[in-house]
């Protein structure tokens, strides 16, 4: 395996993607380096890895000799256990929030002192091989909800998620928030699959 090609239409879950399998050695190019932009096919709101597949297999179908990689992150939250999950993107579509900023301080202004701050991301990889094997991998990646966002290695929900070590993921640089994100945690999960083409603990 020379490359993963990632189905995704989103640069900055690209980016993130490319840099935590950089830390493993991996390289990581868009498929729309190879062909133009596609529009996927609709997503469940329930099912990781039936998302995730249909993104593989609908890119490999213009990509039959790449090895595909698609994801599915969800975000899950004790105080909201019936909320978000794998819509929380589209939550905030609907409510016609229009940057990262804007989606931080809605999240952040849902809560009140007493509630609880337990929350995690998750993310499920589905790898799709040339010969058509599929693997999966699924990486669980923070403890808690900060009360502000912090750090500056990165943006978003980074800002926002607390690792066991206390930091968010944010205030990590990447070769160290490999081992407690959710992605980093998944792509090390998928190389082992693979046959321990890379080990970092």
């Amino acid at each position: 395996m020379q490359r993963l090609v990632i189905a995704s239409n989103n640069s900055a879950k690209t980016r993130e993607i490319q840099q935590v399998f950089s830390e493993f050695g991996v390289d990581v190019l868009n498929y729309r380096s190879f062909i133009d932009e596609q529009v996927f096919p609709p997503e469940t709101t329930d099912d990781q890895y039936e998302n995730a597949l249909a993104k593989a297999c609908f890119i490999q179908k213009f990509l039959p000799n790449e090895w595909i990689l698609a994801d599915d992150t969800g975000a899950y939250f004790d105080a909201f256990p019936e909320r978000f999950g794998l819509t929380i993107a589209r939550e905030f579509k609907r409510l016609g929030l229009k940057s990262i900023r804007e989606e931080d301080e809605y999240l952040l202004n849902l809560y009140t002192p007493e509630m609880a701050r337990g929350a995690y991301l998750e993310t499920l990889f589905v790898l799709l091989t040339p010969d058509g094997r599929a693997q999966k991998a699924i990486g669980r990646g923070g403890v808690t909800l900060a009360s502000e966002e912090r750090g500056s290695f990165s943006v978003g929900f980074d800002t926002l998620f607390e690792a066991e070590n206390g930091k968010t993921f944010a205030e990590m640089p990447m070769n160290e928030r490999v081992n407690f994100s959710h992605r980093g945690r998944a792509a090390k999960s998928l190389l082992r699959e693979l046959g321990g083409l890379y080990d970092k603990s």
